[in-house]
């Protein structure tokens, strides 16, 4: 008999739950097309706005050990053949990646402020913008993961964090890169 007296409380919480999973449902119903488009219009408008960074994909340990210089090398080609495949490879076991800008400042890529306690993000897939004339080519995956990127030019649009001596942390929301997806 005392069951009763709960049946109330669990119709309405059956109705509030109702309520936020009718929410995520609207969300879900915009088409792949309409996200993508979305996620264009951002980062062309916040790249015309001089909002995004650009910078190449160089690998930690490598970096601070003093394997390799890529700091001290021209930008845009971080790496010598030797080089980058010593890094791709030091990355690909869960190294540290981090975005050196041509003015030499660093990015760290980190999780969103309070979301998460590690702040390794060497594993996340980013959503990936096209260029028109990538869209025109071959098709080439929507999603990127930094580790393959490793001594590539990137694009990337987030938000950014004061850091920690002198390298900064970098939210990534978007990121653009030519060329294919693995060298």
């Amino acid at each position: 008999m005392r069951y009763w007296k709960s049946i109330p409380i669990l119709l309405i919480c059956l109705l509030f739950s109702g309520l936020s999973y009718s929410e995520e449902q609207a969300n879900k119903k915009q088409t792949y097309a309409e996200r993508v488009k979305a996620m264009e219009d951002t980062f062309f408008a916040a790249s015309k706005a001089g909002q995004t960074i650009k910078g190449v994909v160089v690998e930690g340990n490598s970096l601070f050990n003093g394997t390799t210089a890529p700091q001290n090398n021209p930008y845009g080609k971080p790496y010598t053949e030797k080089e980058l495949l010593d890094a791709r490879i030091s990355a690909e076991r869960n190294s540290k990646v981090f975005i050196l800008t041509q003015d030499g400042t660093m990015y760290y890529p980190t999780p969103k402020k309070g979301e998460s306690i590690s702040q390794s993000m060497n594993a996340p897939r980013i959503p990936r913008v096209f260029t028109e004339e990538q869209k025109k080519g071959p098709k080439m995956r929507n999603w990127a993961s930094l580790v393959p990127l490793v001594g590539m030019e990137v694009e990337v649009y987030g938000e950014v964090y004061p850091g920690y001596a002198g390298i900064k942390g970098l939210y990534i929301e978007y990121i653009k890169f030519e060329g294919e997806y693995l060298k």
